[in-house]
């Protein structure tokens, strides 16, 4: 299995680097070939090569979907991965990413805000230990109603990127949340999944919580 990761933020902190450490050693153990590509708004790719090599390094002051957005269109027609993973250097893994539970026609991730019927055990990126444990945004319904993905992580394949759903951003807004996320993918037809995935916001101090568990 061939994944390019795709770290996206404003900086690439010193503070963060373990969590790449982390992150590379989980993917290793089931991945075939990990390339790493770096989206920043500075040249600071430096302080994460003692434990990766950047095959692309990109220096864009954009905001997050924007520098991802940007990237793959540019890239498009080199891009040949099973996955790709986009992913904030804040990110902590607790365990290894199930592959298994993703869809190739959706972009998978962690829930920020739910409406539906599925119970996933780190589904949510509320409602864990921490700051955030009494948001609220997790409801459930017999029939799925809203979904929007949080956007420390999500994976996605080349089918979704073919759908158009990292076309240039042509769009305005003052932040790139979850809800402009949401906004942009819904125009453009393009399908969440909601997956659990065990992680650590260390921003935050911020544990994944459980789906309508």
């Amino acid at each position: 299995m061939r994944v390019l990761v795709i770290l996206c933020s404003n900086k690439m902190e010193m503070k963060w680097v373990n969590n790449i450490k982390i992150l590379n050693e989980y993917l290793n153990q089931t991945c075939t070939q990990i390339n790493y590509c770096g989206i920043s708004s500075i040249d600071d790719f430096h302080n994460y090569e003692t434990e990766i090599d950047f095959k692309y390094k990109i220096i864009n002051e954009k905001r997050q979907l924007s520098k991802l957005s940007d990237f793959i269109s540019e890239y498009k027609p080199h891009l040949d991965y099973d996955w790709y993973i986009k992913v904030r250097p804040d990110t902590k893994l607790l365990d290894k990413i199930d592959f298994s539970k993703l869809s190739e026609s959706a972009i998978n991730g962690r829930a920020r805000m739910y409406t539906g019927p599925l119970k996933i055990q780190h589904g949510m990126s509320v409602n864990g230990a921490g700051i955030f444990r009494f948001v609220g945004d997790c409801f459930y319904n017999p029939d799925t109603i809203h979904i929007q993905l949080d956007d420390m992580i999500f994976i996605f394949d080349n089918n979704v990127i073919n759908a158009g759903a990292f076309d240039p951003i042509t769009e305005n807004a003052e932040k790139e949340d979850e809800l402009f996320q949401y906004t942009i993918w819904s125009k453009r037809n393009i399908k969440v999944n909601v997956i659990g995935i065990n992680l650590k916001n260390t921003t935050h101090n911020v544990f994944s919580g459980d789906l309508n568990m």
